[in-house]
């Protein structure tokens, strides 16, 4: 199964993705995939989520587990069987406990195996990179250069209403 997240971006069953990425992009991907729907989708997040309030309930069939603690989430992830899992990635539940970072990514790893399984973050840090390093693949999604409104904005010309002095022009050639 493959799931296209953005058009740059295919994720594949059997592997283990991170994935940074600005939340209006990944919300535009999970709103627009049928994929979703006909799959067992898993969401894990901490207490909060940058995303669970943006995403279409009606075009994605979920459910929703939250973790605050790196063991409850190692828990979560084994036992886990559903076909997709999709981690967001929640800096505040490790505090500073590298064998917990450790720990997680093994068993993001692990159900990776069996399992399409993303940990998403919008940037990364310290502990993201921790994780991802057992990732079969990383993502990096950046906005569109230049943004779109500044691409619309006509570029400023500059008019002067007479040459410099001592200067002459291609007319006057």
């Amino acid at each position: 199964m493959e799931f296209d997240l953005h058009p740059s971006v295919t994720l594949r069953t059997g592997t283990f993705s991170a994935v940074i990425a600005p939340v209006e992009c990944v919300l535009a991907g999970m709103n627009t995939s049928r994929v979703l729907r006909r799959f067992m989708f898993l969401y894990l997040c901490g207490d909060s989520s940058r995303l669970l309030q943006g995403i279409d309930r009606s075009s994605v069939q979920m459910e929703v587990r939250r973790a605050v603690t790196a063991p409850g989430l190692t828990g979560l992830i084994r036992g886990a069987y559903h076909t997709i899992i999709f981690a967001e990635h929640d800096p505040g539940i490790y505090e500073g406990d590298e064998e917990a970072m450790d720990r997680v990514a093994d068993a993001l790893h692990g159900a990776g195996e069996r399992a399409l399984v993303t940990l998403y973050a919008p940037v990364s840090d310290p502990s993201f990179e921790r994780l991802s390093r057992k990732a079969d693949r990383v993502f990096h999604i950046t906005p569109a250069w230049p943004p779109a409104a500044a691409a619309r904005r006509p570029a400023r010309i500059r008019h002067s209403s007479a040459a410099g002095k001592g200067q002459t022009t291609l007319e006057g050639i």
